[in-house]
């Protein structure tokens, strides 16, 4: 007995330990928020500068570092639990290591500028704008900053000295980091905090002094002292820190617009809405747990939005299991009608408001009712969607009694026909519309042509069938759909569904979403995709077995795609949502990784690869004056004068002096050697170089002819560095 209840007791144990093991399985596991902190910390930080933005910030910029860009930072996705492990940090800090040192992509001369973005770049790059008046101005002041790895300013000088052909800095920073910028801006790094500070302004000075006052205002800022509608804005577009986020304030600017704008068919709405704008903003990042990326325009009490804007979006009936996708439209509201009606003469003057409402009084007299009916007896909520049962159109029913009376009242009349039915277990009501009745129009007898035509859509007419719920009628193409719902038996709520998929609610104008597979399992597989890419880029063998698999981590297996113009009282924009990338829309969210991460590789190699060819050209060009600078030597040599011609040196025309790049190789006063670059055939200069000179000036020392180089009308990053210095004398 005791043997047999041993047994019992342990396969209970051990049922009770499966079950427990299975459940933890299906759920998934929740990101460590000190595991989040710590990959942040040695991946890429969250943004700085958006936590101590002072008021006078007129404009703000922040731009995601690379490692965000593909999906490698942990920013409150379900993809946070593997990116915030030791595997994917550990991966991360090889690639950087193997981009360092790898001689090939110095080579190739994109080594510094990788390096710098996906090795030092800890965190996105922001850029503000400040100015104290509060608007865009000359005087305003340019503030960017980012945190890099550098341990010392030495470290940093190395790397900006490797990094560009043609100097930024008008100096190395000195001992404390401070230092110039050729444009005239002010520069510091403090390796303290691993953090570049850059400043610049087109009226202002720039220096140390600037800088120390900035830092000081940034420090003493915190989140709540940026400008209001940036905090609002920002919270519907990127609340990771880690995004794509711009935001600027555009007060007064939307006045000077409305001003210019001429006769519209929208009336003044258009200026008005652009008087009242006093901020934009758009970016991608994460809301509410998912990708979106949204275009908002701030522009309170303009009377468009007052018209337009949603009252209310509670979709309260349920649908026959899950939707696979759904559509709402917000339909004008009695409030907002009646708000436009009122302002019919302010909007559109008075000419053409008494058009308008005379088509309105035409709408009534043809169909039975007009808009001011309809926005009475229905709406605002109306929802389009397909579920289990088939595909269905809902509508909230304001008053139901006007809009039955009213189809009583038509049908009496004979205007239209309507009645009930059953089928199965489904009460339907019915009601057919005729088309418009044919008019002749004595202004137009070509029109008489048409009447067959429009005689038969009036046969055709509007057929509607639905059922009642709640205050909702749910609405089919043909009545066997609504028994068909019935015998399904409607159990999911509509309303949970949409909020469970970060829909935008109420303030959707017109939106749309539907559910996608595997798009989470997708990215993470990318971005693994995109780890071996660069470590295949930098010459070292990343193991990512290490990374768990998709299945282990739990990852939710349907997602969301949607779209919406949104509007509410105070802003108008269009959104997207999507789960990790916004490739998702054309049906590969896998695409995004690898697709960013060559585009960042593009990003570098090809203005490298394009400058490199040019200065060849130039440097191809230079070689042209070889017989000349011999010449020219000779003949000072033997005189005592340096000839003043190419004759004079005893050279033919100047066109005949060429090469593929040169068009003309010319001696003038004093020897000097000008080479013009053409591009016109035989000729191949690039655009960028055609009527560039190379000037090449001697110079006796020690009873030789030295010579020295310099461009003219070419840039300075095509030059070579034979013609920044002294070339080899003769």
């Amino acid at each position: 007995m005791i043997a047999r209840r041993t047994v019992v007791l342990s396969a209970a144990i051990v049922a009770a330990l499966g079950l427990a093991a299975c459940h933890r399985k299906d759920e998934a596991p929740a990101a460590d928020p000190k595991a989040i902190a710590a990959a942040q910390t040695a991946i890429a930080s969250p943004a700085w500068l958006r936590q101590h933005l002072p008021a006078q910030t007129v404009a703000y910029m922040r731009f995601p570092s690379p490692w965000a860009l593909v999906g490698g930072v942990p920013t409150g996705r379900p993809l946070d639990a593997a990116l915030s492990t030791k595997a994917n940090i550990d991966a991360i800090a090889k690639v950087r290591e193997a981009i360092a040192k790898d001689a090939t992509l110095a080579d190739a001369r994109i080594g510094p500028a990788l390096s710098l973005l996906v090795g030092e770049l800890r965190s996105p790059v922001e850029v503000a704008l400040i100015d104290p008046l509060g608007i865009p101005a000359p005087t305003s002041r340019v503030v960017a900053t980012a945190a890099l790895s550098f341990d010392s300013v030495d470290a940093f000088n190395k790397q900006v000295a490797t990094l560009f052909t043609t100097p930024v800095l008008a100096a190395p920073l000195d001992a404390r980091g401070n230092g110039k910028l050729v444009s005239g801006g002010a520069i510091r790094y403090v390796a303290a905090e691993h953090r570049v500070w850059i400043t610049q302004s087109m009226q202002q000075p720039s220096d140390g002094a600037t800088l120390d006052e900035l830092v000081a205002t940034f420090g003493k800022s915190t989140a709540a002292t940026a400008p209001a509608t940036l905090s609002a804005l920002e919270a519907r577009i990127d609340t990771s820190g880690q995004g794509l986020f711009g935001w600027a304030s555009v007060r007064g600017v939307g006045g000077v617009a409305a001003a210019q704008a001429g006769d519209n068919p929208l009336g003044k709405l258009p200026a008005d809405f652009a008087s009242k704008a006093d901020a934009v903003a758009f970016g991608g990042g994460t809301v509410d747990g998912r990708g979106q990326f949204r275009m908002i325009v701030h522009a309170p009490q303009a009377r468009l939005l007052q018209y337009i804007a949603p009252r209310s979006f509670a979709p309260d009936f349920k649908t026959v299991g899950k939707p696979r996708w759904a559509m709402s439209v917000a339909l004008p509201s009695a409030e907002g009608y009646k708000a436009f009606e009122d302002n019919l003469n302010l909007d559109f003057g008075s000419e053409n408001a008494g058009k308008v409402r005379g088509a309105l009084a035409k709408m009534r007299q043809t169909y039975g009712f007009d808009v001011a009916d309809y926005t009475k007896w229905l709406g605002p909520e109306s929802v389009a969607f397909a579920d289990d049962a088939g595909e269905f159109f809902a509508i909230r029913t304001r008053d139901r009694k006007a809009w039955y009376a009213r189809i009583d009242e038509m049908t009496k009349a004979g205007r239209w026909r309507s009645g009930e039915t059953t089928i199965d277990d489904a009460h339907v009501h019915w009601l057919f519309m005729p088309g418009a009745p044919y008019l002749a129009d004595d202004a137009n007898p070509s029109s008489e042509q048409f009447k067959p035509f429009l005689a038969l859509a009036q046969r055709v007419g509007t057929r509607l069938y639905w059922v009642e719920e709640g205050d909702w009628i749910v609405l089919a193409k043909v009545p066997q759909a609504l028994a068909d719902r019935a015998a399904g038996k409607p159990d999911t709520s509509i309303a949970d569904w949409f909020k469970d998929r970060s829909y935008p609610g109420v303030r959707t104008l017109l939106g749309f979403t539907v559910t996608s597979h595997g798009a989470q399992r997708d990215a993470y597989y990318a971005y693994i995709q995109f780890l071996q890419f660069m470590g295949g880029i930098a010459g070292s063998d990343i193991d990512v077995s290490a990374l768990p698999a998709a299945h282990t981590l739990g990852l939710p297996s349907d997602g969301v795609l949607g779209a919406a113009l949104e509007t509410d009282q105070d802003t108008l924009g269009l959104s997207l949502t999507y789960e990790q990338a916004p490739t998702e829309f054309i049906g590969h969210s896998g695409a995004g990784g690898a697709v960013a991460g060559m585009a960042i590789i593009a990003a570098i190699a090809v203005p490298q690869y394009q400058q490199y060819m040019l200065r060849s050209q130039v440097t191809a060009a230079l070689t042209a004056a070889e017989p000349a600078k011999k010449a020219v030597a000779e003949r000072r040599l033997a005189s005592g004068k340096f000839p003043s011609s190419n004759k004079a040196a005893g050279l033919g025309p100047a066109d005949s002096l060429g090469n593929d790049y040169a068009g003309s190789v010319e001696v003038g006063q004093g020897g000097e050697i000008a080479i013009t670059l053409d591009g016109e055939a035989p000729h191949k200069a690039d655009a960028k170089l055609i009527g560039g000179r190379l000037v090449l000036m001697p110079e006796i020392e020690a009873g030789r002819v030295n010579w020295t180089c310099a461009g003219d009308g070419i840039d300075a990053k095509y030059l070579p560095a034979t013609c920044q210095g002294q070339l080899p004398g003769l």
